[in-house]
Protein backbone atom coordinates (compact mmCIF):
# COMPACT_ATOMS: atom_id res chain seq x y z
CA UNK A 1 0.00 0.00 0.00
CA UNK A 2 1.63 3.43 -0.73
CA UNK A 3 2.10 5.40 2.16
CA UNK A 4 0.52 8.44 2.75
CA UNK A 5 3.00 11.43 4.13
CA UNK A 6 0.82 13.85 6.07
CA UNK A 7 1.66 17.39 6.69
CA UNK A 8 1.25 19.27 10.03
CA UNK A 9 -2.04 20.68 10.45
CA UNK A 10 -1.91 24.77 9.82
CA UNK A 11 -5.55 25.26 10.04
CA UNK A 12 -7.29 27.00 13.51
CA UNK A 13 -9.41 24.36 14.50
CA UNK A 14 -12.63 25.13 17.37
CA UNK A 15 -11.71 24.87 21.00
CA UNK A 16 -14.04 21.94 22.43
CA UNK A 17 -17.02 23.26 25.07
CA UNK A 18 -15.22 21.38 28.27
CA UNK A 19 -18.17 22.08 30.07
CA UNK A 20 -21.12 21.98 27.16
CA UNK A 21 -20.11 18.74 25.38
CA UNK A 22 -20.49 16.37 28.55
CA UNK A 23 -23.47 17.47 29.43
CA UNK A 24 -24.62 17.27 25.84
CA UNK A 25 -23.90 14.17 25.45
CA UNK A 26 -25.20 12.68 29.06
CA UNK A 27 -28.58 14.16 28.10
CA UNK A 28 -28.54 11.93 24.97
CA UNK A 29 -27.41 9.08 26.91
CA UNK A 30 -30.55 9.50 29.14
CA UNK A 31 -32.76 10.71 26.74
CA UNK A 32 -31.95 7.55 23.99
CA UNK A 33 -32.42 5.01 26.71
CA UNK A 34 -36.33 6.60 27.84
CA UNK A 35 -37.09 6.42 23.69
CA UNK A 36 -35.72 3.09 23.51
CA UNK A 37 -36.84 0.95 26.67
CA UNK A 38 -39.74 3.41 27.00
CA UNK A 39 -38.32 5.05 30.66
CA UNK A 40 -35.93 6.47 32.55
CA UNK A 41 -33.39 4.87 34.34
CA UNK A 42 -32.04 5.83 37.88
CA UNK A 43 -29.01 3.96 37.71
CA UNK A 44 -28.06 4.66 34.51
CA UNK A 45 -28.12 8.77 36.15
CA UNK A 46 -26.76 7.82 39.46
CA UNK A 47 -23.66 6.01 36.91
CA UNK A 48 -23.77 9.02 34.29
CA UNK A 49 -23.37 11.69 37.29
CA UNK A 50 -21.26 9.46 39.35
CA UNK A 51 -18.56 9.06 36.47
CA UNK A 52 -18.44 12.99 35.72
CA UNK A 53 -17.87 13.77 38.92
CA UNK A 54 -14.83 11.23 39.25
CA UNK A 55 -13.33 12.94 36.23
CA UNK A 56 -13.68 16.01 37.90
CA UNK A 57 -11.92 14.72 40.57
CA UNK A 58 -15.07 15.29 43.22
CA UNK A 59 -14.05 11.15 44.42
CA UNK A 60 -11.75 11.21 47.56
CA UNK A 61 -9.52 8.21 45.89
CA UNK A 62 -8.88 10.12 42.57
CA UNK A 63 -7.16 13.21 40.94
CA UNK A 64 -9.24 15.40 38.87
CA UNK A 65 -8.54 13.55 35.04
CA UNK A 66 -5.15 15.70 33.51
CA UNK A 67 -4.77 13.80 30.92
CA UNK A 68 -5.87 15.43 26.91
CA UNK A 69 -7.05 12.67 25.82
CA UNK A 70 -8.33 9.88 27.81
CA UNK A 71 -10.78 12.39 29.46
CA UNK A 72 -14.52 12.44 30.40
CA UNK A 73 -15.05 13.31 26.95
CA UNK A 74 -13.94 10.15 25.37
CA UNK A 75 -15.31 8.15 27.64
CA UNK A 76 -18.71 9.80 26.79
CA UNK A 77 -18.08 9.44 22.96
CA UNK A 78 -17.58 5.94 23.07
CA UNK A 79 -20.85 5.66 25.64
CA UNK A 80 -22.79 7.57 23.16
CA UNK A 81 -21.17 5.38 20.15
CA UNK A 82 -22.04 2.26 22.46
CA UNK A 83 -25.58 3.42 22.42
CA UNK A 84 -26.26 4.19 19.32
CA UNK A 85 -25.06 0.72 17.85
CA UNK A 86 -27.22 -0.90 20.44
CA UNK A 87 -30.12 0.51 19.56
CA UNK A 88 -29.51 -0.58 15.73
CA UNK A 89 -28.74 -3.87 17.00
CA UNK A 90 -32.14 -3.61 18.35
CA UNK A 91 -34.12 -2.23 15.34
CA UNK A 92 -33.22 -5.49 13.19
CA UNK A 93 -33.22 -8.45 15.68
CA UNK A 94 -36.56 -7.28 17.38
CA UNK A 95 -36.64 -10.95 18.71
CA UNK A 96 -33.58 -10.39 20.47
CA UNK A 97 -32.70 -7.41 21.63
CA UNK A 98 -30.16 -6.16 24.00
CA UNK A 99 -31.74 -6.13 27.53
CA UNK A 100 -31.87 -2.91 29.84
CA UNK A 101 -29.72 -4.08 32.17
CA UNK A 102 -27.21 -5.36 29.65
CA UNK A 103 -27.33 -1.81 27.85
CA UNK A 104 -26.34 -0.02 31.09
CA UNK A 105 -23.52 -2.72 32.13
CA UNK A 106 -22.49 -1.59 28.52
CA UNK A 107 -22.50 1.60 29.46
CA UNK A 108 -20.77 1.31 32.91
CA UNK A 109 -17.68 -0.15 31.00
CA UNK A 110 -17.79 2.56 28.23
CA UNK A 111 -17.76 5.08 31.16
CA UNK A 112 -14.80 3.95 33.38
CA UNK A 113 -12.75 1.30 30.44
CA UNK A 114 -10.09 4.35 30.65
CA UNK A 115 -10.24 5.52 34.13
CA UNK A 116 -6.84 3.99 35.00
CA UNK A 117 -5.45 7.01 33.59
CA UNK A 118 -6.97 8.44 36.58
CA UNK A 119 -3.97 9.48 39.13
CA UNK A 120 -4.42 8.43 42.71
CA UNK A 121 -5.16 11.37 44.63
CA UNK A 122 -2.46 13.60 45.98
CA UNK A 123 -0.27 11.88 43.07
CA UNK A 124 1.41 15.58 41.46
CA UNK A 125 3.64 13.54 39.16
CA UNK A 126 3.07 13.56 35.69
CA UNK A 127 -0.80 14.12 34.37
CA UNK A 128 -1.57 9.97 33.77
CA UNK A 129 -0.39 9.01 30.99
CA UNK A 130 2.73 7.38 32.64
CA UNK A 131 -0.60 4.81 32.52
CA UNK A 132 -0.90 4.60 29.23
CA UNK A 133 0.11 0.46 29.07
CA UNK A 134 -0.79 -0.30 32.15
CA UNK A 135 -4.63 1.81 32.50
CA UNK A 136 -6.76 -1.32 31.33
CA UNK A 137 -5.65 -3.00 35.20
CA UNK A 138 -6.50 -0.03 36.98
CA UNK A 139 -9.56 0.46 35.13
CA UNK A 140 -10.80 -2.96 35.85
CA UNK A 141 -9.95 -2.37 39.64
CA UNK A 142 -11.58 1.03 39.95
CA UNK A 143 -14.48 -0.33 37.70
CA UNK A 144 -14.92 -3.40 41.00
CA UNK A 145 -14.66 -1.15 43.51
CA UNK A 146 -17.17 1.39 42.85
CA UNK A 147 -19.83 -1.08 41.07
CA UNK A 148 -19.40 -2.86 44.02
CA UNK A 149 -19.84 -0.30 46.45
CA UNK A 150 -23.13 0.38 44.82
CA UNK A 151 -24.32 -3.00 45.18
CA UNK A 152 -24.16 -4.13 42.15
CA UNK A 153 -24.71 -8.15 41.67
CA UNK A 154 -21.38 -9.86 41.03
CA UNK A 155 -22.24 -11.09 38.16
CA UNK A 156 -22.62 -8.18 36.35
CA UNK A 157 -19.39 -6.46 38.42
CA UNK A 158 -17.93 -9.11 36.38
CA UNK A 159 -19.48 -8.88 32.93
CA UNK A 160 -17.92 -4.90 33.11
CA UNK A 161 -14.63 -5.59 34.09
CA UNK A 162 -14.58 -8.50 31.61
CA UNK A 163 -15.59 -5.72 28.78
CA UNK A 164 -12.71 -3.61 30.12
CA UNK A 165 -10.31 -6.03 29.62
CA UNK A 166 -10.81 -6.50 25.77
CA UNK A 167 -10.66 -2.63 25.57
CA UNK A 168 -6.69 -3.89 25.77
CA UNK A 169 -4.90 -2.45 22.37
CA UNK A 170 -2.10 -4.54 23.07
CA UNK A 171 -2.85 -8.83 22.85
CA UNK A 172 -5.80 -10.20 20.80
CA UNK A 173 -8.63 -10.26 23.24
CA UNK A 174 -10.03 -14.17 24.51
CA UNK A 175 -13.68 -13.57 23.69
CA UNK A 176 -14.69 -17.03 25.30
CA UNK A 177 -14.51 -15.23 28.38
CA UNK A 178 -18.32 -13.82 28.18
CA UNK A 179 -20.84 -16.37 29.45
CA UNK A 180 -23.78 -15.88 26.40
CA UNK A 181 -24.42 -14.62 22.77
CA UNK A 182 -26.08 -11.20 24.61
CA UNK A 183 -22.91 -10.24 26.92
CA UNK A 184 -20.50 -11.28 23.51
CA UNK A 185 -22.42 -9.08 21.51
CA UNK A 186 -22.29 -5.83 23.58
CA UNK A 187 -18.76 -6.51 24.64
CA UNK A 188 -17.80 -6.68 20.58
CA UNK A 189 -20.42 -3.31 20.74
CA UNK A 190 -18.02 -1.34 23.37
CA UNK A 191 -14.50 -2.45 22.13
CA UNK A 192 -15.94 -1.35 18.49
CA UNK A 193 -16.75 2.10 20.10
CA UNK A 194 -13.97 2.61 21.61
CA UNK A 195 -12.07 2.28 18.36
CA UNK A 196 -14.13 4.17 16.08
CA UNK A 197 -14.83 7.07 18.85
CA UNK A 198 -11.10 7.65 18.41
CA UNK A 199 -10.70 8.06 14.59
CA UNK A 200 -13.64 9.63 14.15
CA UNK A 201 -13.09 12.56 16.62
CA UNK A 202 -14.25 15.90 14.89
CA UNK A 203 -10.91 17.42 16.24
CA UNK A 204 -8.98 14.34 14.87
CA UNK A 205 -5.43 16.08 14.67
CA UNK A 206 -5.92 18.18 17.84
CA UNK A 207 -7.02 14.78 20.11
CA UNK A 208 -4.12 13.16 18.14
CA UNK A 209 -1.91 15.27 19.64
CA UNK A 210 -3.04 15.28 23.17
CA UNK A 211 -2.59 11.36 22.93
CA UNK A 212 0.44 11.50 21.69
CA UNK A 213 1.79 13.77 24.39
CA UNK A 214 0.43 10.95 26.63
CA UNK A 215 2.59 8.96 24.97
CA UNK A 216 5.69 10.68 25.60
CA UNK A 217 4.82 10.52 29.53
CA UNK A 218 4.60 6.83 29.22
CA UNK A 219 7.58 6.55 27.26
CA UNK A 220 9.62 8.54 30.08
CA UNK A 221 8.09 6.43 33.02
CA UNK A 222 8.42 2.83 31.19
CA UNK A 223 11.66 3.57 29.64
CA UNK A 224 12.05 3.35 25.68
CA UNK A 225 14.26 0.29 25.63
CA UNK A 226 11.83 -1.80 27.81
CA UNK A 227 9.11 -0.69 25.71
CA UNK A 228 10.58 -1.49 22.43
CA UNK A 229 11.80 -4.65 23.87
CA UNK A 230 7.95 -5.77 24.27
CA UNK A 231 7.62 -4.86 20.47
CA UNK A 232 6.07 -1.39 20.89
CA UNK A 233 5.93 1.45 18.53
CA UNK A 234 7.96 4.25 19.90
CA UNK A 235 7.02 7.68 18.48
CA UNK A 236 8.83 10.56 19.12
CA UNK A 237 7.53 13.24 17.30
CA UNK A 238 3.86 13.89 16.56
CA UNK A 239 4.60 14.12 12.63
CA UNK A 240 5.60 10.08 13.27
CA UNK A 241 2.53 9.28 14.57
CA UNK A 242 0.66 11.41 11.80
CA UNK A 243 1.91 9.70 8.92
CA UNK A 244 1.64 6.33 10.63
CA UNK A 245 -2.18 6.79 10.90
CA UNK A 246 -3.46 5.95 7.46
CA UNK A 247 -1.48 2.44 7.85
CA UNK A 248 -2.76 2.00 11.92
CA UNK A 249 -6.43 2.04 10.28
CA UNK A 250 -5.77 -0.53 7.89
CA UNK A 251 -3.60 -3.03 9.27
CA UNK A 252 -5.08 -2.71 13.29
CA UNK A 253 -8.39 -0.60 13.44
CA UNK A 254 -9.74 -2.66 10.39
CA UNK A 255 -8.63 -5.77 11.15
CA UNK A 256 -9.90 -5.72 14.92
CA UNK A 257 -13.30 -4.11 14.03
CA UNK A 258 -13.92 -7.09 11.48
CA UNK A 259 -12.67 -9.22 15.01
CA UNK A 260 -15.24 -7.76 16.87
CA UNK A 261 -17.80 -8.64 14.15
CA UNK A 262 -18.26 -5.59 12.63
CA UNK A 263 -20.67 -4.34 15.17
CA UNK A 264 -19.98 -0.65 13.90
CA UNK A 265 -22.30 -1.08 10.79
CA UNK A 266 -25.10 -0.90 13.21
CA UNK A 267 -24.78 2.75 13.13
CA UNK A 268 -26.11 2.63 9.64
CA UNK A 269 -29.42 1.13 11.11
CA UNK A 270 -29.80 3.68 14.16
CA UNK A 271 -29.35 6.65 12.20
CA UNK A 272 -32.00 5.30 9.76
CA UNK A 273 -30.86 7.58 6.55
CA UNK A 274 -28.37 4.57 5.32
CA UNK A 275 -25.85 6.75 6.71
CA UNK A 276 -22.42 5.93 8.92
CA UNK A 277 -21.60 9.37 9.83
CA UNK A 278 -18.93 8.17 12.24
CA UNK A 279 -17.15 6.42 8.80
CA UNK A 280 -17.66 9.47 6.80
CA UNK A 281 -15.39 11.35 9.61
CA UNK A 282 -12.69 8.66 9.74
CA UNK A 283 -12.28 8.94 6.09
CA UNK A 284 -12.46 12.31 5.94
CA UNK A 285 -9.98 12.38 8.70
CA UNK A 286 -7.01 10.21 7.74
CA UNK A 287 -7.32 10.77 3.78
CA UNK A 288 -5.30 13.61 4.74
CA UNK A 289 -8.58 16.44 3.52
CA UNK A 290 -7.93 18.77 7.43
CA UNK A 291 -4.68 19.63 5.84
CA UNK A 292 -5.44 20.22 2.42
CA UNK A 293 -4.87 24.01 1.35
CA UNK A 294 -7.60 24.40 -1.29
CA UNK A 295 -9.57 27.88 -1.70
CA UNK A 296 -11.98 28.03 0.85
CA UNK A 297 -14.48 31.12 1.72
CA UNK A 298 -12.85 34.13 3.54
CA UNK A 299 -14.20 37.06 5.70
CA UNK A 300 -14.24 40.13 3.60
CA UNK A 301 -11.82 41.86 5.88
CA UNK A 302 -9.34 38.93 5.61
CA UNK A 303 -9.42 39.59 1.68
CA UNK A 304 -8.50 43.42 1.46
CA UNK A 305 -5.55 42.98 3.72
CA UNK A 306 -4.48 40.29 1.41
CA UNK A 307 -5.03 42.58 -1.38
CA UNK A 308 -3.28 45.21 0.37
CA UNK A 309 -6.05 47.69 0.17
CA UNK A 310 -6.36 47.87 3.79
CA UNK A 311 -4.70 47.25 6.92
CA UNK A 312 -5.50 45.43 10.28
CA UNK A 313 -6.28 48.55 12.28
CA UNK A 314 -8.53 49.94 9.93
CA UNK A 315 -10.41 46.61 9.20
CA UNK A 316 -10.95 46.60 13.57
CA UNK A 317 -11.87 50.29 13.78
CA UNK A 318 -14.51 49.44 10.85
CA UNK A 319 -15.90 45.95 13.18
CA UNK A 320 -16.04 48.15 16.18
CA UNK A 321 -18.24 50.80 14.40
CA UNK A 322 -20.19 48.04 12.92
CA UNK A 323 -20.55 46.13 16.42
CA UNK A 324 -21.95 50.09 17.89
CA UNK A 325 -24.32 50.48 15.04
CA UNK A 326 -25.90 47.05 15.56
CA UNK A 327 -26.35 47.79 18.98
CA UNK A 328 -27.44 51.02 18.36
CA UNK A 329 -30.18 49.32 15.83
CA UNK A 330 -29.49 52.07 13.41
CA UNK A 331 -32.00 50.61 10.76
CA UNK A 332 -31.89 53.32 8.47
CA UNK A 333 -34.94 53.14 6.18
CA UNK A 334 -37.96 51.53 6.27
CA UNK A 335 -39.97 50.86 2.98
CA UNK A 336 -43.80 51.63 3.51
CA UNK A 337 -46.18 49.00 1.50
CA UNK A 338 -47.67 52.44 0.20
CA UNK A 339 -45.18 53.57 -1.59
CA UNK A 340 -44.64 52.06 -5.45
CA UNK A 341 -41.80 49.73 -6.26
CA UNK A 342 -39.68 52.72 -7.92
CA UNK A 343 -40.48 55.22 -4.81
CA UNK A 344 -38.80 53.06 -2.62
CA UNK A 345 -36.39 52.16 -5.09
CA UNK A 346 -35.07 56.05 -4.98
CA UNK A 347 -35.48 56.50 -1.42
CA UNK A 348 -33.17 53.11 -1.05
CA UNK A 349 -30.78 54.47 -3.46
CA UNK A 350 -30.69 57.80 -1.65
CA UNK A 351 -30.16 56.70 1.64
CA UNK A 352 -27.41 54.21 0.35
CA UNK A 353 -28.45 51.55 2.60
CA UNK A 354 -31.59 49.46 3.97
CA UNK A 355 -30.72 47.61 6.47
CA UNK A 356 -27.89 46.86 9.26
CA UNK A 357 -24.43 48.12 7.76
CA UNK A 358 -22.08 45.51 6.39
CA UNK A 359 -18.34 45.97 7.05
CA UNK A 360 -17.93 47.26 3.30
CA UNK A 361 -20.65 49.89 3.89
CA UNK A 362 -18.51 51.25 6.48
CA UNK A 363 -15.43 51.43 5.11
CA UNK A 364 -16.90 53.10 2.24
CA UNK A 365 -18.13 55.68 4.29
CA UNK A 366 -15.66 56.57 6.44
CA UNK A 367 -13.47 56.70 3.38
CA UNK A 368 -10.79 54.26 4.39
CA UNK A 369 -11.71 52.40 1.11
CA UNK A 370 -12.60 53.95 -2.21
CA UNK A 371 -15.67 51.59 -3.88
CA UNK A 372 -13.38 50.17 -6.60
CA UNK A 373 -11.73 48.93 -4.04
CA UNK A 374 -14.92 47.26 -2.39
CA UNK A 375 -16.22 45.49 -5.39
CA UNK A 376 -12.56 44.20 -5.86
CA UNK A 377 -12.60 42.50 -2.62
CA UNK A 378 -16.83 41.19 -3.06
CA UNK A 379 -15.68 39.91 -6.39
CA UNK A 380 -12.95 38.29 -4.42
CA UNK A 381 -14.53 36.82 -1.63
CA UNK A 382 -17.56 35.05 -3.80
CA UNK A 383 -15.88 34.55 -6.98
CA UNK A 384 -12.11 33.86 -6.12
CA UNK A 385 -9.89 34.05 -8.89
CA UNK A 386 -8.62 30.85 -8.15
CA UNK A 387 -11.74 28.97 -8.42
CA UNK A 388 -13.04 31.02 -11.45
CA UNK A 389 -10.43 30.53 -14.02
CA UNK A 390 -10.58 26.88 -13.90
CA UNK A 391 -14.25 26.87 -14.92
CA UNK A 392 -15.17 25.85 -18.30
CA UNK A 393 -18.11 27.75 -20.36
CA UNK A 394 -20.82 25.55 -19.33
CA UNK A 395 -20.33 25.47 -16.12
CA UNK A 396 -19.42 29.14 -16.25
CA UNK A 397 -22.70 29.58 -18.34
CA UNK A 398 -24.59 27.12 -14.90
CA UNK A 399 -23.50 29.45 -12.59
CA UNK A 400 -24.86 32.31 -13.75
CA UNK A 401 -28.03 30.66 -14.37
CA UNK A 402 -28.02 30.44 -10.76
CA UNK A 403 -26.63 33.45 -9.82
CA UNK A 404 -30.30 34.80 -11.89
CA UNK A 405 -32.41 32.62 -9.99
CA UNK A 406 -30.87 33.13 -6.80
CA UNK A 407 -31.47 36.70 -6.96
CA UNK A 408 -35.43 35.38 -6.02
CA UNK A 409 -34.67 32.97 -3.66
CA UNK A 410 -35.82 35.46 -0.64
CA UNK A 411 -39.62 35.31 -1.91
CA UNK A 412 -39.57 31.45 -3.00
CA UNK A 413 -37.62 28.96 -1.10
CA UNK A 414 -38.53 26.45 -3.45
CA UNK A 415 -36.43 27.70 -5.77
CA UNK A 416 -32.97 26.38 -3.65
CA UNK A 417 -34.44 23.10 -4.19
CA UNK A 418 -34.02 24.03 -8.03
CA UNK A 419 -30.51 25.36 -7.49
CA UNK A 420 -29.42 22.18 -5.18
CA UNK A 421 -31.15 19.88 -8.12
CA UNK A 422 -28.91 22.31 -10.87
CA UNK A 423 -25.83 21.57 -8.77
CA UNK A 424 -26.48 17.91 -8.56
CA UNK A 425 -27.09 17.85 -12.43
CA UNK A 426 -23.29 20.07 -12.88
CA UNK A 427 -21.37 17.64 -10.70
CA UNK A 428 -23.15 14.44 -12.12
CA UNK A 429 -24.19 13.40 -8.67
CA UNK A 430 -27.15 11.33 -8.10
CA UNK A 431 -28.86 13.99 -4.46
CA UNK A 432 -27.65 16.53 -2.84
CA UNK A 433 -29.03 18.86 0.03
CA UNK A 434 -28.67 22.09 1.89
CA UNK A 435 -28.35 21.59 5.90
CA UNK A 436 -28.28 24.14 8.29
CA UNK A 437 -26.94 23.62 12.03
CA UNK A 438 -28.55 24.10 15.39
CA UNK A 439 -25.31 24.52 17.74
CA UNK A 440 -27.47 24.55 20.61
CA UNK A 441 -28.90 21.08 19.90
CA UNK A 442 -25.74 19.91 18.38
CA UNK A 443 -27.51 18.93 15.26
CA UNK A 444 -27.91 19.81 11.19
CA UNK A 445 -30.75 19.57 9.77
CA UNK A 446 -31.42 18.58 6.11
CA UNK A 447 -33.58 21.63 5.15
CA UNK A 448 -33.84 20.86 1.45
CA UNK A 449 -32.85 17.55 -0.39
CA UNK A 450 -32.91 16.92 -4.28
CA UNK A 451 -33.22 13.60 -5.00
CA UNK A 452 -34.94 10.34 -4.28
CA UNK A 453 -37.19 10.09 -1.01
CA UNK A 454 -36.76 13.97 -0.61
CA UNK A 455 -39.96 13.41 1.85
CA UNK A 456 -38.50 11.04 4.01
CA UNK A 457 -35.47 12.87 4.09
CA UNK A 458 -36.23 16.77 4.40
CA UNK A 459 -36.17 17.37 8.04
CA UNK A 460 -34.19 14.48 9.20
CA UNK A 461 -31.92 15.41 11.59
CA UNK A 462 -28.30 14.35 11.78
CA UNK A 463 -25.61 14.94 14.76
CA UNK A 464 -23.46 18.02 14.21
CA UNK A 465 -19.63 16.10 15.72
CA UNK A 466 -20.16 13.22 12.58
CA UNK A 467 -21.00 12.80 9.57
CA UNK A 468 -19.02 14.91 6.63
CA UNK A 469 -21.76 17.81 7.01
CA UNK A 470 -20.21 18.13 10.63
CA UNK A 471 -16.80 17.75 9.75
CA UNK A 472 -17.09 20.51 6.98
CA UNK A 473 -19.09 22.95 9.18
CA UNK A 474 -16.76 22.29 12.30
CA UNK A 475 -13.51 23.04 9.53
CA UNK A 476 -14.37 25.26 7.52
CA UNK A 477 -13.49 23.97 4.49
CA UNK A 478 -14.83 21.79 1.76
CA UNK A 479 -14.25 17.89 1.84
CA UNK A 480 -14.96 14.91 0.05
CA UNK A 481 -14.81 11.17 1.11
CA UNK A 482 -14.93 8.24 -1.58
CA UNK A 483 -14.65 4.66 -1.05
CA UNK A 484 -11.47 2.90 -2.02
CA UNK A 485 -11.27 -0.32 -1.26
CA UNK A 486 -6.93 -0.78 -1.90
CA UNK A 487 -6.66 0.92 1.36
CA UNK A 488 -9.48 0.45 3.38
CA UNK A 489 -11.44 3.31 3.20
CA UNK A 490 -15.07 2.37 2.86
CA UNK A 491 -17.92 4.68 4.03
CA UNK A 492 -20.56 1.52 5.04
CA UNK A 493 -23.15 3.31 4.19
CA UNK A 494 -26.19 2.48 1.84
CA UNK A 495 -28.71 4.95 0.67
CA UNK A 496 -32.55 4.70 1.91
CA UNK A 497 -33.51 2.82 -1.49
CA UNK A 498 -30.76 0.57 -0.54
CA UNK A 499 -28.05 1.79 -2.63
CA UNK A 500 -24.65 1.82 -1.42
CA UNK A 501 -23.46 5.48 -0.83
CA UNK A 502 -20.11 5.71 -1.96
CA UNK A 503 -18.85 9.31 -2.38
CA UNK A 504 -19.76 11.98 -0.92
CA UNK A 505 -19.02 16.03 -1.03
CA UNK A 506 -19.62 18.77 1.25
CA UNK A 507 -19.02 22.73 1.37
CA UNK A 508 -19.48 25.66 4.21
CA UNK A 509 -22.38 28.17 3.69
CA UNK A 510 -21.23 30.97 5.37
CA UNK A 511 -23.45 34.08 5.87
CA UNK A 512 -21.29 37.45 7.19
CA UNK A 513 -18.77 35.30 8.24
CA UNK A 514 -20.66 32.54 10.25
CA UNK A 515 -20.86 29.16 9.23
CA UNK A 516 -24.58 28.69 9.13
CA UNK A 517 -24.86 25.05 7.40
CA UNK A 518 -23.28 22.90 4.83
CA UNK A 519 -23.87 22.13 1.37
CA UNK A 520 -23.74 18.35 0.18
CA UNK A 521 -23.72 16.14 -3.32
CA UNK A 522 -24.07 12.92 -3.04
CA UNK A 523 -22.78 10.15 -5.24
CA UNK A 524 -20.91 10.65 -8.05
CA UNK A 525 -22.32 8.69 -11.22
CA UNK A 526 -19.16 7.98 -12.79
CA UNK A 527 -15.33 8.51 -11.21
CA UNK A 528 -14.75 9.75 -7.64
CA UNK A 529 -15.36 13.42 -6.38
CA UNK A 530 -12.66 16.01 -7.02
CA UNK A 531 -10.49 19.53 -5.98
CA UNK A 532 -12.47 20.58 -9.22
CA UNK A 533 -15.95 19.63 -7.66
CA UNK A 534 -15.36 20.99 -4.44
CA UNK A 535 -14.31 24.72 -6.06
CA UNK A 536 -17.78 24.46 -8.26
CA UNK A 537 -20.19 23.74 -5.38
CA UNK A 538 -18.03 26.42 -3.22
CA UNK A 539 -18.92 29.09 -5.42
CA UNK A 540 -22.61 27.73 -5.54
CA UNK A 541 -22.87 28.16 -2.25
CA UNK A 542 -20.77 31.44 -1.95
CA UNK A 543 -23.86 32.60 -4.72
CA UNK A 544 -26.47 31.30 -2.62
CA UNK A 545 -25.29 32.48 0.84
CA UNK A 546 -26.01 36.10 0.63
CA UNK A 547 -29.36 35.97 -0.97
CA UNK A 548 -30.33 33.42 1.86
CA UNK A 549 -28.91 36.58 4.46
CA UNK A 550 -31.44 38.87 3.39
CA UNK A 551 -34.34 36.26 3.70
CA UNK A 552 -33.08 35.81 7.10
CA UNK A 553 -32.99 39.40 8.03
CA UNK A 554 -36.50 40.70 9.86
CA UNK A 555 -35.87 43.80 8.12
CA UNK A 556 -35.61 43.79 4.30
CA UNK A 557 -35.54 45.80 1.27
CA UNK A 558 -38.66 44.16 -0.91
Amino acid sequence: MHKKKLLPLSANLPPEQSDALPQTIIEQLSSLFQAEYGKKSTELEYLLKDVKALYAGNWPEYEACQVGYHNLNHSLAVSLATARMTCGWNKLHPGHTISEETFIAGIAASLLHDSGYLKNKNDHNGKGGKYTFSHVGRSRNLARNYLTKKSWNEHNVEFVCRIIEITEFGSQPDMTIFVDDEQLTMAQMVASADLIAQMADINYIRRLRDLHNEFLEAYDTEGRKKLIQRSIQIYETFDEMLSATPDFYVNFILPRLKFFNRMDNYLVAYFADGRNPYFENITANISGQLLNNRVHWQKLGEILQELNLTDSAVIDEALEKQQQERSADSFSYYPSDEEGIGDRLIKWIRLGNTGQNRLGDILIKTRSIDPPELRTGLISQLLPNELTKKLSNSELLTLLQISVLALNLHKNSLLVSQIIEMAVQLLRGEAGSLMLANRQKNEVIIAVHYGSHREELEGRVLPLDKGLAGWVFHHGKAAFVINSSSEGLSLGNSSADGDEIHTILAVPLHINGEIIGVTEIINKKQGNFTNHDADILTLISNIIAPVLALASEKKHFS
